[in-house]
């Protein structure tokens, strides 16, 4: 399996890079061309990694069979027009100004590049998970990783919407010319409508327990902080879980059966009765198609595997207080240690668990220690009374609500004070 897909990634690369060598034999100044060869060169560098990583490591990046596939024939196919398109111009490659009516799929080079975009971030972000799973993320570039995540699933998306619009227009053109059943293929496309509309209600409601669950967390920490208990927290964030673990299966089989659907579409179309061109079109529309999805797939669970090596820790506390957030299993720590008073004491960072329960020893130790220092009595005296241990008591819970603090003078000696210096000024 590693071989077949070392060879995948081997065959894109190389039609990445003799697409690159392509485009730069133009050496056009076009600002559209400039963006073009930049892409392509970056997209290169992002398989030269994978091809290494692939035959060097065990890490398992058999999700990117299909999208390397596509991104191989595409390459090809797209270094193929410009060749076509070159030839059918009059003048040297230098002089070469056609790039305007370049056309791959109905689309011109600025839509191709923004394909081979899509297929760079895919690449990057599986080699990230990947990558996640052996050892975790900084918290610094755990932002940075979840805006391309954003960023590669919103120009998905909108690949995908040009590939319907497509759809579209070969299904309306060969529907009227044909004897293909109009009403048989309206039914289906509704049907895909809302399917793809489902998906859209699962992805909004996932966010929105995402969010939930953030709120849950800040209020978790917040009761930790004044001694409250924090079962109904904990029993909200599990039901949380379980309903974005139930969402994430309903979207996979309404995935599914959109897939179900594109193919019912598809096989509508018969290409033995369309022209060469067209034909190719279909096919290339349903590789495609399936690969973006794939993608869709890849992108999809990155996310969720962030979010499991992620630990989210809101703590907040007042007075006397020991607070610990470390990560002892490797996940990547993600919150803030926030205390009022100024004997608080903060445990953060990577430790492993015997590191932790000692710090811990170590601060209660230091705790009891503070607590029971005394002020020296009068004649040396040890006993306590009744009166003493009752007020050691009051002072132990302001101690843990606020510190240590200091002692005023009482209004008994202040008056003694005052008269003291009248008398001498007598």
């Amino acid at each position: 399996m590693a071989s077949g897909l070392v060879d995948l990634a081997t065959f894109a690369l190389q039609a990445s890079v003799a697409l690159y060598k392509t485009v730069d034999s133009f050496n056009s100044h076009q600002e559209r061309v400039r963006d073009f060869a930049r892409e392509t060169s970056a997209l290169s560098g992002v398989l030269g990694s994978l091809t290494e990583t692939i035959s060097s490591t065990d890490l398992d990046l058999t999700a990117l069979e299909v999208p390397l596939r596509r991104c191989g024939k595409a390459c090809e196919e797209f270094e193929q027009e410009i060749h076509k398109c070159s030839q059918r111009s009059s003048g040297s490659r230098t002089s070469f100004r056609d790039w305007a009516r370049l056309r791959y799929m109905g689309d011109d080079i600025d839509s191709f590049r923004r394909v081979l975009s899509g297929y760079k971030m895919t690449i990057t972000i599986a080699l990230s998970d990947a990558n996640l799973r052996l050892s975790a993320l900084t918290a610094e570039s755990v932002e940075s990783y979840n805006d391309l995540l954003d960023t590669a699933r919103a120009g998905l998306e909108d690949h995908l919407e040009r590939m319907d619009e497509k759809l579209e227009r070969i299904l309306s053109q060969n529907v009227a010319g044909s004897e293909l059943n109009a009403s048989e293929v309206k039914r289906i496309k509704d049907e895909r409508l809302s399917t793809e509309k489902c998906l859209q209600i699962c992805s909004q409601l996932s966010e929105h327990i995402d969010q939930i669950h953030r709120t849950t967390l800040h209020n978790a920490g917040a009761n930790a902080a004044d001694g409250s208990s924090s079962i109904p927290e904990k029993i909200t964030n599990d039901g949380l879980k379980e309903c974005k673990g139930s969402l994430a299966r309903m979207a996979q089989q309404l995935a599914s059966h959109e897939k179900q659907l594109f193919d019912r579409l598809m096989n509508k179309l018969e290409p033995a009765t369309f022209s060469q061109e067209n034909a190719a079109d279909i096919t290339r529309l349903r590789e495609e198609w399936q690969s973006t999805r794939k993608s869709m797939d890849i992108l999809s669970t990155a996310g969720n595997h962030l979010e499991q090596n992620i630990s989210i820790i809101e703590n907040h506390a007042t007075g006397d207080a020991v607070q610990v957030m470390v990560s002892a299993n490797g996940k990547t720590l993600h919150g803030t240690n926030r205390a009022v008073g100024w004997r608080s004491r903060q445990i953060g960072g990577y430790f492993d668990n015997e590191t932790v329960r000692q710090i811990s020893r170590d601060m209660f130790s230091i705790t009891i220690n503070t607590t029971n220092e005394t002020e020296p009595r009068l004649g040396g005296e040890t006993a306590t009374s009744s009166d003493d241990m009752e007020r050691g008591g009051r002072d132990s819970q302001f101690m843990e609500r606020y510190g240590e603090g200091f002692k005023l003078p009482s209004k008994h000696t202040t008056n003694v004070s005052a008269s003291a210096r009248k008398a001498n000024k007598g």
